[in-house]
């Protein structure tokens, strides 16, 4: 959106207010979020009320002041002269980390996984959305460059660190979630792929 980051593509795709305006872009956020809190108070056969209840309460969580829309904030006061990598990953975590890790654990919650299990799961959703993010910021730095950018690359860890930093952050992060899973064996792959995917990719 113009009155955020102002990408015009996401994903090698235009982004919606680029291929269909702001106002169904805002529209279109509105109704996405509302759509998964629907799915959710849907429920399913054989899912239980309270952990329906609990996943809704960290989907809310996730999306609300305190993470995505906090961190957002954050993003929009950002400032990279006076950056660390502790305030660029604090907002990593309070957007992309916060949705992943909430879409994992609320999996995991419906299929009836134990309390301990869940925070391990939690902890692996955390590590992966910030690896997410700094892969994203590469690959934004490779497409786009910081001069075509006007010179501002926004909250990113690749003006501060250098993209060899950053591309090691991310390897970082992303073994360190990995071990978080490491004795789940395979039932657990789908996960191990999708982290690798998330760092790894290529756009």
């Amino acid at each position: 959106m113009p009155c955020m980051d102002d990408d015009v593509e996401r994903r090698g795709r235009p982004t919606v207010h680029v291929a269909f305006g702001e106002a169904i872009a805002v529209l279109a956020g509105d109704a996405l979020l509302a759509a998964a809190f629907e799915v959710l108070g849907r429920g399913a056969p054989g899912l239980p009320a309270e952990a329906l209840l609990f996943a809704a309460r960290d989907l809310a969580h996730a999306a609300g002041s305190l993470a995505l829309v906090g961190g957002q904030v954050d993003d929009l006061a950002f400032e990279a002269a006076s950056a660390s990598l502790a305030s660029v990953e604090s907002i990593h975590e309070r957007k992309s980390a916060a949705l992943i890790a909430a879409s994992i654990v609320g999996g995991a919650r419906l299929g009836g996984a134990s309390a301990p299990l869940l925070e391990r799961l939690r902890r692996f959703g955390v590590a992966v959305g910030i690896a997410f993010q700094i892969a994203d910021d590469l690959l934004d730095e490779r497409q786009d460059g910081a001069e075509e950018k006007g010179g501002d690359a926004g909250c990113s860890l690749v003006p501060l660190v250098g993209e060899k930093a950053a591309r090691e952050r991310a390897e970082t992060l992303l073994a360190s979630a990995l071990l978080w899973i490491d004795d789940l064996g395979e039932r657990a792959e789908p996960l191990r792929e999708l982290a690798r995917f998330a760092v790894r990719r290529d756009r």
